[in-house]
């Protein structure tokens, strides 16, 4: 025999393992950028930290400046129209009155209580007011106010209130009243904190809105700055006289004359520069323990099922003591795998694989529960699907016979009838770690892969495609025999036209083998009934359920969508339009009241029957593919065990 790889070229240097590699990529990867990120939040120190709430609370006080101009100057244009509307008339005048009641009706939503006419020295002329307790006490407090042409902010018994004047003609002007209460919620931005606070000030030193600490314990040189006529500014660290230092900036409002301040504790700043220091050690510390558990896993589900499948592959290819004297595990793979497919040429190359008396040929498929191959029936003379089932190895010698024995029992069983649209079991046994069942060979493919392909069947295809999967339930259930998994792998679609349904008692099977305690339930999510997942007893209508949620599927591309107590769809949704009686049918099929479904496979065989010669319809295979690739659809879901509602 030729020598292994092993023999002829031995790895190199010295042996460095996958986790090792792995761990230093991870560490490299993740580790690197962090360490950065880490050195250079540790370096933030108390003055960078001011700076940046310096600069918070420079952007919040001018955008709060820009909120109490805009506001302005609505209520200013407002003042200006009723100016604009007096001037035409004698302002003493009864047009005039009729006027400003005009303009108070148009401007009462704005919040506006009062719109006068008054003289430069206070005295009003003409006064138009809503009838509310709240305007005429608005009404009262600014009797007598001389205008100066710039707003004003005057206390009232039921709050602030704003008043504006408009020049019109002959020492009159026009004045409107309005609800300032809008202020104080300008001047709250949540993105500076609680311990942040914004103050609206006048040239007289006056608190007007904001914050309710008294002006006098702001900081001077703060309050100063922004009387000063400053555009804007900031300061750092400004002493208040009772106590403290603060940062704080300022920003004036268009042409009012007002500032708004804004102030925050230096000691806010220095707490998250602190916290931000301890935050990047705890996430330098949460990251390593992060690799670590990264490694951790990699061996689990990597490095560890790369060292078994080496020691298989070395087991194979007889090689017990050999081994490459250096490389990781990657390495040592492709080692024993080269010696493997050394060994497996030298070997005889006209060898076959058997189960059994069956010759293996290729593989049709895989699933869950085992492989299917295409064989070959040496005895007979004719090919054969072989269908293996897998066992753990939690289940002894006793365990596998009882189910070969069994399978055995359900092929006898399936072969004393023979259907058309039903797969032909010819033979059951055991096999290397389980056992496998010999069926008959259908040339073509399955449902679930003509679904992949189409995304769905148009109703002309699907109703004849029920027409053969019901008449095989029905000739099943009159053995007796209850499939338990009806789905779209589960049916195969010849080339030459062949519908037939697979599986027919292997689930049974399957079922009492593996699960004695029936605690659980074998199927394809979705198409497993209502009442087996509450714990029901397995019967022929569990079957007619997953039937109707096939042809769901078919019709619809997707599985059917069911309400909080289980109530079906209330359409299909499909290509073409689906006659009405055939719609009834399948949300009968859906039914979680068992009443209501169909009573025999029978019976949904021949009302769909009778339906698809009423529209001439015959099954055909489509062959017209889509050219998008297809969506991960739904409709094709692995069998597999689901908990019953059993407690």
């Amino acid at each position: 025999m030729t020598a292994a790889p092993g023999e002829r070229r031995r790895a190199r240097g010295p042996r460095f393992g996958l986790l090792p590699r792995i761990g230093l990529a991870l560490a490299a990867v993740g580790l690197l950028p962090l360490a950065f990120a880490v050195a250079w939040l540790s370096s933030i120190n108390r003055e960078a930290m001011e700076d940046q709430v310096l600069r918070s609370h420079t952007v919040a006080a001018r955008a709060t400046a820009a909120r109490l101009e805009a506001f302005l100057g609505e209520h200013a244009a407002l003042a200006a129209a009723v100016a604009a509307s007096a001037t035409e008339v004698d302002p003493a005048s009864l047009a005039a009155g009729e006027r400003l009641t005009a303009s108070l009706r148009g401007y009462a939503d704005r919040g506006v209580l009062v719109v006068a006419l008054v003289t430069t020295r206070g005295e009003e002329v003409m006064r138009a007011q809503l009838r509310s307790d709240e305007a005429r006490a608005a009404a009262a407090a600014t009797a007598g106010h001389p205008p100066d042409g710039r707003p004003a902010i005057l206390e009232g018994p039921a709050g602030a209130l704003l008043v504006l004047d408009a020049p019109v003609t002959g020492g009159v002007v026009a004045r409107i009243v309005a609800d300032a209460g809008d202020l104080d919620e300008l001047l709250r931005p949540a993105e500076l904190g609680e311990e942040a606070e914004l103050v609206l000030v006048s040239p007289a030193r006056r608190r007007l809105a904001g914050s309710r600490v008294p002006l006098d314990e702001w900081p001077p040189e703060l309050v100063e700055a922004a009387l000063s006529g400053q555009v804007r500014g900031a300061k750092r660290r400004a002493p208040a006289p009772g106590g403290g230092t603060f940062l704080g900036a300022f920003a004036p409002v268009g042409e009012s004359g007002w500032a708004v301040l804004s102030r925050q504790p230096t000691a806010v700043a220095e707490a998250a520069a602190l916290r931000m220091r301890r935050g990047a050690a705890w996430v330098a510390a949460a990251a390593v323990a992060l690799i670590g558990l990264l490694a951790a896993l990699s061996w689990g589900t990597l490095v560890r099922p790369l060292r078994r499948l080496h020691a298989a592959q070395r087991g194979l290819a007889g090689l017990f003591s050999r081994s490459p004297e250096g490389g990781d595990e990657i390495r040592q793979l492709e080692w024993s795998f080269a010696a493997l497919e050394q060994s497996l040429r030298d070997r005889d190359r006209t060898a076959q694989v058997f189960l059994g008396r069956y010759q293996v040929l290729g593989v049709l498929g895989t699933g869950g529960m085992g492989t299917v191959f295409r064989g070959w029936d040496p005895k007979l003379e004719r090919p054969v699907a072989l269908k293996t089932v897998r066992l753990g190895d939690e289940f002894g010698e006793a365990e596998r016979a009882r189910l070969a024995e069994r399978l055995l029992r359900e092929a006898v069983t399936v072969a004393r009838f023979h259907h058309p649209h039903i797969v032909a079991v010819h033979d059951a046994a055991e096999a290397p770690g389980g056992a496998f069942v010999a069926m008959e060979l259908v040339e073509g493919q399955s449902l679930e892969r003509l679904l992949w392909e189409q995304g769905r069947l148009a109703p002309a295809h699907a109703i004849p495609l029920g027409v053969a999967v019901a008449r095989a339930l029905a000739a099943a259930h009159a053995h007796d025999i209850v499939h338990r998994d009806i789905n779209p792998a589960n049916v195969l679609l010849g080339k030459d036209g062949a519908i037939k349904v697979v599986d027919f008692g292997i689930a049974k099977s399957i079922a009492e083998a593996i699960r004695p305690d029936g605690e659980q339930v074998l199927g394809t999510p979705g198409y497993i009934a209502p009442e087996l997942s509450r714990g029901g007893p397995v019967g022929p209508s569990a079957d007619l359920f997953a039937l109707g949620v096939l042809l769901f599927a078919c019709l619809a591309g997707d599985l059917p969508a069911f309400g909080r107590e289980g109530e079906p769809p209330h359409q299909v949704p499909s290509l073409s339009p689906l006659p009405a009686d055939a719609e009834e049918l399948l949300l009968d099929l859906l039914a979680s009241d068992l009443a209501r479904r169909p009573r025999s496979a029978q019976e949904v065989a021949d009302r769909l029957d009778a339906l698809a010669r009423r529209e001439g319809w015959s099954w055909q295979l489509p062959t017209q593919r889509r050219s998008a690739p297809p969506p991960a659809a739904s409709v094709l879901a692995p069998t597999r065990w689901l908990p019953t509602g059993r407690s």
